[in-house]
């Protein structure tokens, strides 16, 4: 009972705000691919595309014509490979955003499958496809350290009968453009013939192209980050709460449904230690008068204090960092990018989203985005986990469920739980644990 209730509150945490907004973003996440990176030889895809599943329908975002889902939940043993789909993503979004920053004589980062003589030397390969303001782009490439070798884009109206068509094609330094399509890039097209380590949509971005300008726009949107390591994204959390700015209602609302004990929570901005400032001014490339300047954020709880017969007589103040647990100071730090997220309608990929949570909190976060009333801007979820209570046709459709898992070769593989031909009674939480769908650990 006290989860329904919970869940019921939850679904009410965002209505206000969005009473008068209620409308999907133009832009969402349809397929991503990625090969020779990491664990990954041969190349996979993680779809965002509905299947042809009753489970949860109405959690299912309807725009244009498309059927996409709002989470993927990934599952695996530990080093199957779970981390380098985060990963994989987190390098294509790195890529394309940055290129066009890039001197002639830099490298590209590439970590190719290194347990194969032949992927060592072979280019590693990325592609998405994404609905953007009524229109299917496609866009891929495949590089080296040093080159790019290869690179796409392709649109597609979303009407009927419509055909995909090619805005340019290139193969190394010859680039065929269509003029129809793509005009913003031809007078561009003798001067990438100079640049090996630069992407073509990069180089017509920084140049001013529209569709490019658009495309890459929407890329920077999404995030990546890790449910064990907050440094990334912790400060923007806890900014956002000493200057309670958008988001922090509805983080509010959410740690008091969640229960986590405090009334109340404040940050404050002090100035750095001076061992920080020490430490800070010892390493390279650090500007010294900014190192002066550094300001640290240290966040306060407050809990009731109580006298006879349980009466709240007074309150304390805690320091968080030491006295709340970690999962209370994990909730914390997620709230920044868990909200920017669902506000702005972005896409978020999460590593071990579980670290430190109670199951009951995973799945709480998890219907912040599967409830249309708390995420009506179509945001989408794509996290790593090894909470298995996730895995309940209540709470998961079995098209979000995906799985990864090594082959003799140490190569990863990633599958969906579609892919199996289930009945929609069996638990497939006990089923996975059982091994029917691989992707566990094998213990000798």
């Amino acid at each position: 009972m006290r989860e329904k209730i919970s869940q019921n509150a939850m679904k009410r945490i965002l209505f206000v705000i969005f009473a008068s907004t209620n409308y999907y973003n133009d832009y969402m996440l349809i397929n991503f691919s990625f090969g020779n990176f990491c664990s990954f030889r041969d190349t996979k895809s993680l779809r965002m595309e509905a299947g042809r599943v009753d489970d949860l329908t109405e959690s299912v975002i309807e725009k244009d014509g498309f059927r996409l889902l709002p989470v993927a939940a990934i599952y695996g043993a530990n080093s199957s490979g779970k981390t380098n789909v985060i990963k994989a993503m987190g390098m294509f979004r790195y890529i394309v955003t940055k290129n066009s920053k890039l001197d002639p004589d830099d490298t590209l980062f590439q970590v190719p499958f290194l347990l194969d003589v032949q992927t060592r030397e072979a280019p590693t390969v990325f592609e998405i496809q994404i609905l953007l303001e009524g229109v299917v782009y496609r866009y891929g490439f495949e590089y080296l350290s040093t080159e790019v070798v290869s690179e796409w884009l392709y649109e597609k109206e979303v009407k009927p009968y419509a055909r995909e068509r090619r805005l340019f094609q290139r193969e190394k330094q010859e680039i065929n453009i269509s003029s129809e399509y793509f005009p913003e890039g031809l007078q561009w097209v003798d001067n990438i013939k100079k640049l090996k380590n630069r992407l073509f949509l990069s180089y017509v971005y920084y140049n001013g192209g529209d569709i490019s300008q658009k495309l890459i726009k929407y890329l920077s949107r999404y995030n990546t980050i890790s449910g064990l390591e907050v440094d990334g994204y912790e400060q923007l959390s806890l900014k956002m709460i000493e200057q309670q700015s958008e988001g922090y209602q509805e983080a509010m609302e959410l740690f008091k449904k969640l229960d986590l004990g405090f009334t109340a929570i404040e940050v404050e901005e002090k100035e750095a230690p001076n061992g920080l400032k020490e430490r800070l001014a010892a390493l390279q490339d650090v500007d010294p008068q900014k190192n002066q300047n550094a300001k640290v954020y240290e966040t306060y709880t407050t809990h009731n204090v109580y006298g006879k017969e349980g009466k709240v007589v007074g309150y304390t103040k805690f320091n968080a960092e030491i006295f709340e647990s970690n999962g209370t100071n994990k909730v914390i730090s997620f709230s920044g990018p868990l909200f920017n997220t669902l506000l702005k309608g972005k896409v978020l990929f999460v590593d071990e989203l579980d670290a430190q949570l109670h199951p009951i909190l995973t799945r709480a976060i998890v219907r912040l985005f599967m409830d249309k009333e708390t995420n009506p801007k179509g945001a989408q979820l794509v996290f790593t986990t090894h909470d298995t209570h996730l895995l309940d046709k209540e709470c998961l459709r079995r098209d979000q469920v995906w799985f990864t898992e090594k082959d003799a070769a140490e190569a990863s593989d990633l599958y969906s739980l579609l892919e199996f031909k289930e009945r929609n009674d069996r638990n497939f939480e006990k089923d996975y644990i059982k091994g029917r769908y691989g992707a566990i650990p094998f213990i000798k």
